[in-house]
């Protein structure tokens, strides 16, 4: 399991420094679904199946689709070359200044006991993650969940519109 770890970290951080580093954006867009199939791997590894399962479908196929349709729409074949502007340069710098200071207190505080919920590992493994999940999708965050889906149909005609024209 630990080299399985290592081996799907070196794969997402290689892909996510070779999402920023080319410069073609379609050779991007594949690289960061290269970094979507890590992360579920993470997920399988963390025994959360059904996350992988909707890392994959979500994020390296629907998003990945958008992405790499957009790209061709919009003929991105050339990008622009190094930040001419300083005020780009500056808040990049502030940005990942933010991120590395965001690691560090997480790390920090990682030694901390955390509290824990009402399922112990051995009533996911004995029910199931994805029935849990759903349990809580149509019982206590059913609100919330048609909230998303009426959100995702509005966002579905929009893009016929959209295309339509």
């Amino acid at each position: 399991m630990e080299a399985l770890f290592y081996i799907f970290s070196i794969i997402a951080i290689f892909s996510a420094l070779m999402v920023i580093s080319v410069k073609n954006p379609l050779t991007s867009a594949l690289y960061i679904i290269l970094c979507f199939f890590a992360l579920a791997g993470f997920y399988i590894l963390l025994n959360m199946q059904f996350l992988a399962a909707m890392q994959i479908l979500v994020y390296a196929g629907a998003i990945a689709v958008i992405i790499v349709l957009a790209i061709m729409l919009l003929n991105l074949a050339k990008t622009k070359g190094a930040i001419k502007d300083f005020h780009q340069l500056v808040i990049g710098i502030i940005a990942v200044g933010l991120l590395f200071l965001e690691v560090i207190l997480y790390i920090d505080a990682a030694g901390e006991k955390k509290p824990t919920g009402i399922y112990t590992n051995a009533i996911i493994n004995k029910v199931g993650n994805t029935q849990i999940i759903g349990e809580f999708l149509f019982t206590k965050y059913v609100f919330p969940f048609e909230v998303a889906s009426i959100l995702l149909l509005v966002a579905v005609i929009g893009a016929y519109i959209f295309a339509k024209k």
